[in-house]
């Protein structure tokens, strides 16, 4: 099975959403509070088989429900034979095209669909049924019809999924009947009598579990059915998994997590559609990159996983073209994919430089490492500016965009949905041009002049601080080579000077110095580091307010403004 497209009016903070899924693999990704969660509730509650679920106020948008009608519609493809019966749902096939259509009727060139449509009024009252607009009346859809669109919430109520009990994965897996009385019987007789009841099946259903949950990496030494004294239920949920003498349920989040998806899979079917929130939850790093593995890369199925996250670890390890960049504004929420032109640019700066960024509300993407260290450390600087509010407070994450790159990522995170400032040198044309990223909804701050960072720096800085640049420099290159880099420029000799940049102006002038000290800063690549960036950074936090009428603070000041404009 899978979604093919879903459309939701007032639930919860969606007010309206309309989105062809176009993908096996979707992780949605974006800053917190753009209903990401929401987007999988309301696909979950359409689809999946539960038979009584209660609804309030608080679940329409808005907080209330007079007047209004939550409506969420899920078109459904790669449908099971038994839902496609006259008797069944047959006459309700619709076509979905490749180019996210949907037509009355299935014909070449498109997929069978089923549309599902959760309804629910004022009353609170929830309906499911099966539509086809304009053709025929819609049909109500049961929950066991429901159950073979294999809709699972992996890692939801994982402790239930781990005890066979009705509904649960392990029931699904396990086969024939587990009757109350047998379980009275080895509850009164408690482990003994749950080992020697004759119980095949639960080891049948043990060991593919146990398969499972190594292929995501999961050790469990000696995986077996066993009496849950904890439980206080004398129903199937009394007999659960253990590890030795230990329930299963008992053991760390990451390993139950982990343990809780392999059982669920299991017991769907290789066809399911999982729904995955915060797929890296409880998981270290290396064991998150194992679980996409196996979800993603290594899969065999022929349905569907879709996730969200709120980590950059599965951001960077998928393919760009498997996420979903989620965006809300006043109560549309739209999903975004990476346009094709520039996959393969974007893959490459969100494996190495943009994985963090892109879990920000607003974006600064900076040219270089000179633009992030001046980020880095002005975002001290402007936080004693505003009563402690920091750059991160206002939602701002700012990211290396790699050079002739980054404008690049500056069009292609506007087009996403984020707002987006591009930092840069304006010493040389940047493609897409400024007037292209400013038409896109960019904030374009370059330097003014035709110059890079370090030239304008160079220009601007008080003159006591231009002598700090060059230590710095000297720091890390050595003086003889500072003082030759900046000699071949100014045509003079500095060796027998020194660092003594009042000398200097014994054989140039203060201009001269400067568009030196500038040329080979530039030539020689001194602050293209971040620490040296940083170092350079913090000379020019501590100018600024002696420099108020320079390009340089000028040009920072736009930063600040726009950052701050919240």
């Amino acid at each position: 099975m899978r979604i093919l497209h879903l459309n939701v009016k007032n639930f919860r903070g969606i007010q309206s959403l309309d989105w062809h899924l176009g993908g096996d693999v979707i992780c949605l990704v974006g800053p917190g509070d753009t209903t990401k969660t929401t987007i999988l509730d309301a696909m979950e509650l359409a689809l999946a088989p539960r038979w009584i679920v209660g609804f309030s106020d608080a679940d329409f948008f808005g907080g209330k429900a007079a007047g209004k009608t939550i409506m969420i519609r899920v078109s459904v493809g790669e449908l099971p034979d038994e839902l496609l019966g006259e008797d069944a749902f047959g006459p309700y096939l619709c076509g979905y095209s490749a180019d996210g259509e949907c037509i009355s009727d299935p014909e070449d060139g498109t997929e069978e669909a089923l549309v599902v449509q959760l309804r629910v009024e004022d009353d609170l009252e929830p309906h499911w049924e099966v539509i086809k607009d304009g053709v025929l009346d819609p049909k109500p859809i049961s929950w066991r019809n429901r159950a073979r669109l294999g809709v699972a919430r992996v890692g939801e109520d994982i402790v239930r999924h781990m005890t066979w009990s009705r509904g649960s994965a392990l029931g699904r897996i396990t086969s024939g009947d587990v009757t109350s009385s047998r379980l009275a019987a080895a509850n009164r007789a408690a482990q003994d009598a749950v080992a020697g009841a004759g119980l095949e099946e639960l080891e049948q259903a043990v060991g593919a579990v146990k398969s499972a949950a190594e292929i995501l990496g999961v050790r469990i030494s000696d995986l077996r059915p066993g009496l849950d004294v904890g439980s206080m239920n004398i129903g199937g949920a009394a007999i659960a998994l253990h590890d030795g003498d230990i329930p299963l349920r008992s053991v760390g989040l990451g390993t139950r997590r982990l343990a809780g998806v392999a059982i669920q899979r299991a017991g769907i079917g290789p066809e399911a559609i999982l729904l995955i929130d915060e797929v890296e939850h409880g998981l270290e790093p290396h064991r998150i990159k194992r679980l996409l593995k196996c979800l993603t890369v290594d899969r065999e199925d022929k349905g569907q996983v879709i996730m969200t996250t709120h980590s950059p670890t599965p951001v960077m390890a998928l393919r760009v073209s498997q996420l979903g960049f989620v965006r809300a504004e006043n109560g549309v929420t739209t999903v975004r994919r990476v346009d094709s032109a520039t996959e393969e640019t974007m893959q490459q700066l969100v494996r190495s430089r943009l994985g963090l960024a892109v879990l920000a509300e607003r974006i600064i993407v900076c040219e270089g490492k000179t633009e992030v260290a001046i980020c880095d450390v002005l975002e001290d600087f402007w936080a004693d500016q505003h009563d402690g509010k920091s750059l991160t407070y206002c939602g701002v994450a700012w990211v290396e965009g790699g050079g002739s790159e980054a404008s690049i990522a500056a069009l292609e995170l506007a087009r996403l949905g984020y707002s987006v400032l591009y930092f840069g040198d304006s010493d040389e044309a940047i493609s897409p041009s400024p007037a292209a990223l400013s038409e896109a909804g960019v904030t374009v701050v370059l330097w003014p002049g035709d110059v890079c960072t370090e030239e304008r720096l160079a220009r601007d800085v008080p003159w006591e601080c231009l002598a700090e640049m060059l230590a710095i420099a000297v720091s890390d290159r050595g003086e003889d080579s500072v003082l030759q880099s900046v000699a071949c420029d100014l045509g003079s000799s500095l060796v027998s000077l020194g660092l003594n940049l009042d000398a200097w102006q014994e054989v140039s002038t203060e201009g001269s110095i400067r568009s030196a000290i500038a040329a080979a800063a530039k030539r020689k690549k001194w602050f293209k580091n971040i620490e040296m960036g940083r170092e350079l950074a913090r000379v020019v936090a501590q100018a600024l307010p002696e420099i108020g009428e320079s390009a340089t603070f000028c040009t920072l000041s736009e930063i600040e403004r726009w950052a701050y404009d919240t």
